[in-house]
């Protein structure tokens, strides 16, 4: 008669339940582990990502759109070290390189005036000098028609000591014609940075004057040097940010909680859709799964993998047969019977 299989002790059973809750833990911090450094080494920064907290960079005042910097985005900045890191709006109208809906890259910069960090777009590189000028050599590659500087004595076509700076077609619909006025700067010594305009401001200041705006981007007496240049916008991930937003409210954004106007309605309700499917992600893998086992898996063409084979024509497992075993053991005849 087969034995009857042994049962695992009760203490077997929990410590294996241990084993495998700490193997699966281990997983996943690995996981975790591996996602943050490729994302450290992706960007040389950090921490690699940033909250978007207010709607200075926005394409619009209502809605949202993907590859824009909206309220509640999280970017992926980029380390940008040099001068050579960063490609400005007018380098970029040049050469037509463009970033998230407009020419040149967006930085992530330091403000003396400000704790948070201001994510807005590089427009050009100046030199600032003490008597209210700025050297913009990067105009230059633009066409003649696309600007007009005046220096201290009047217009001029030399990009140095310039008292103003105007250029047409700006503005992520590129109606808009803006002059920067650098006379307006402190008297001191020289000192280089970036001119830098969120997109949005510039949307909205210019709206009523859009063929001669003098507004919308930020004070030239507080560009910063390179030196306060934390990094690059490379990519983003949308609406997520709202959730840190609504946990930790700014001054910007969304002191209302879940909904909050300040940012754009589609991306509370794109956030929403998002939470709803990663909560039923888990049952949708799950009955999938089933579904293949149950209705498509029968129907498919079995395959012989080698190692499959090698494991067959070794023949059973002893231990899978173990409990299965008679045993063999030799009882002497009894009384009274025949031997063999």
């Amino acid at each position: 008669m087969a034995r009857k299989p042994r049962r695992r002790p009760e203490k077997e059973e929990r410590e294996s339940f241990w084993k495998a809750l700490g193997r699966d833990v281990l997983v996943a911090v690995i996981i975790v582990a591996v996602v943050l450094l490729s994302f450290y080494a992706y960007a040389g920064n950090w921490p690699p990502l940033v909250v978007v907290e207010s709607s200075s960079m926005q394409h619009g005042d209502r809605e949202s759109s993907l590859g824009v910097i909206d309220t509640g985005d999280m970017v992926f900045q980029q380390a940008a070290p040099t001068r050579d890191s960063v490609i400005t709006y007018l380098e970029g109208r040049a050469s037509g390189y463009m970033t998230y809906g407009d020419y040149g890259d967006v930085i992530i910069f330091r403000r003396a005036s400000s704790v948070t960090p201001i994510i807005h777009r590089a427009i050009m590189y100046v030199t600032i000098h003490g008597n209210g000028t700025a050297d913009v050599p990067d105009v230059a590659r633009l066409p003649d028609s696309e600007w007009d500087a005046r220096n201290l004595t009047g217009p001029t076509e030399n990009p140095v000591f310039l008292r103003s700076l105007t250029i047409r077609h700006m503005g992520f619909e590129g109606d808009i014609t803006l002059t920067f006025s650098f006379d307006t700067v402190s008297p001191g010594g020289d000192r280089s940075g970036y001119v830098t305009m969120g997109d949005n401001n510039s949307f909205r200041q210019c709206r009523l004057q859009r063929d001669d705006c003098r507004s919308g981007y930020d004070p030239i007496s507080s560009i910063p040097p390179q030196s306060d240049v934390q990094g690059r916008a490379r990519g983003e991930i949308p609406w997520v940010g709202l959730i840190k937003l609504t946990l930790q409210p700014t001054g910007s954004c969304c002191p209302g909680g879940w909904g909050d106007p300040e940012a754009p309605k589609n991306s509370w309700d794109s956030l929403l859709v998002t939470l709803i499917f990663l909560v039923a992600l888990p049952f949708i893998l799950e009955y999938a799964a089933r579904g293949w086992t149950k209705y498509v898996s029968p129907h498919l063409p079995k395959v012989r993998w080698p190692w499959g084979r090698e494991r067959e024509s070794s023949g059973p497992n002893p231990d899978d047969l173990e409990d299965n075993l008679v045993p063999d053991e030799w009882e002497p005849p009894r009384e009274g019977s025949s031997g063999p």
